[in-house]
């Protein structure tokens, strides 16, 4: 099957003395300057924010805030995010995504800034909202869903993988989406690398899996919403070439680019394998908070996690198209042989270097 794929990656931002730097002292308006006029700015195919920060290839993530009268003031940055054009296959948006990872680093070091990559701030023990939300805030972020749950969602780092299927139905995006939604629990922990909070380790791999997952969605879809859809999980398209995009937005931050690729890989089998029954419009709690605590030492969760990666050997290996999708997985297969995650590299290097994120981008 015909499929093109685009990766969203988050990035924290780390010095090269080991400090991570967040909304705590990132300014917001010197970073812009200096992120200013990046590549893709005239790509038409790119979705931009009405307040102009989302304008190319690169650009920062964070908070935004406004004044009583609605007027932006800033944001408060955890990160940078890069996203690709729109690509043939996922090798080529990964190859995109180290050649803007690579342009976007040399933009940093001037200010002594390079790229880090962990699933959840490991350092700051919480988000608050300073100052408190004024009255436009809070009625702007009850009307506009993608605002909430700010006090995680400033913590965290991911991807977001994006797929097309120019031969699926909106009825047939919005089943692999469901698909995706039931199955994210037992996706996940092939991307965990959080197992920090606060300067220390956490009790589990993912701090962010455990806080976020349930209470954003896993999965979302652009296509014209169907009667009875669920509305945070289904939306209209924003610009033509949208429509029929599928984003799956659970996994924590991918350490490499062969776990990117796998992870892209076990999506888009998901996506196919018409012999996962399980759909859902909203992710398990349960589930997630178990897979985020123990990952494959919980029964369930191991045995999901081999039901989804069977299945999407068993789609990838229809048609020639996807023959080099399939052998994404096999690093996937032997994480789950060991039952380790990408968490567990993680800690071992903390234990070496007392570091507890990557900061060597993605490779």
């Amino acid at each position: 099957m015909l499929y093109s794929a685009g990766f969203e990656f988050e990035y924290a931002l780390v010095s090269e003395t080991g400090t991570f730097h967040d909304f705590g002292d990132l300014d917001f308006a010197a970073l812009q300057r200096a992120l200013a006029d990046g590549s893709g700015t005239t790509d038409e195919g790119l979705v931009r924010g009405d307040l102009g920060i989302k304008n190319g290839y690169w650009y920062l993530e964070g908070d935004e805030r406004f004044d009583p009268d609605g007027t932006f003031t800033s944001m408060l940055v955890k990160g940078v995010e890069i996203r690709t054009p729109i690509c043939a296959n996922t090798t080529e948006a990964a190859d995109r995504l180290i050649d803007l990872q690579d342009d976007l680093s040399e933009r940093l070091a001037p200010l002594g800034l390079h790229l880090g990559i962990v699933g959840f701030n490991p350092v700051r023990e919480a988000y608050l909202f300073d100052p408190p939300l004024n009255a436009w805030e809070q009625e702007m972020r009850a009307e506009h869903r993608e605002y909430d749950h700010a006090e995680v969602s400033n913590l965290s780092y991911g991807p977001d993988i994006n797929l097309s299927f120019p031969e699926l139905s909106a009825a047939e995006v919005v089943e692999a989406t469901r698909r995706l939604t039931y199955y994210s629990p037992f996706m996940v922990p092939f991307s965990f690398s959080s197992p920090f909070h606060a300067g220390r380790a956490w009790r589990g791999p993912s701090k962010r899996t455990y806080e976020r997952t349930w209470r954003r969605v896993a999965a979302r879809c652009f296509v014209p919403p169907p009667a009875g859809a669920e509305a945070t999980m289904v939306h209209p398209p924003r610009i033509p070439r949208e429509e029929g995009r599928i984003e799956f937005k659970a996994y924590d931050a991918f350490l490499s680019r062969d776990l990117l690729l796998a992870g892209a890989a076990l999506a888009l089998g998901v996506c196919l394998a018409d012999d996962l029954p399980g759909l859902a419009d909203t992710p398990s709690r349960d589930l997630h908070q178990r897979a985020a605590t123990a990952a494959f030492d919980d029964p369930e969760i191991a045995t999901g996690a081999r039901e989804v990666l069977a299945a999407a050997h068993r789609a990838l290996a229809v048609g020639s198209t996807m023959g080099a999708e399939a052998g994404h997985l096999d690093c996937l297969d032997q994480l789950l042989r060991a039952g380790r995650t990408p968490a567990d590299s993680l800690l071992d290097a903390y234990s070496r270097t007392g570091l507890m994120y990557l900061s060597e981008g993605l490779r």
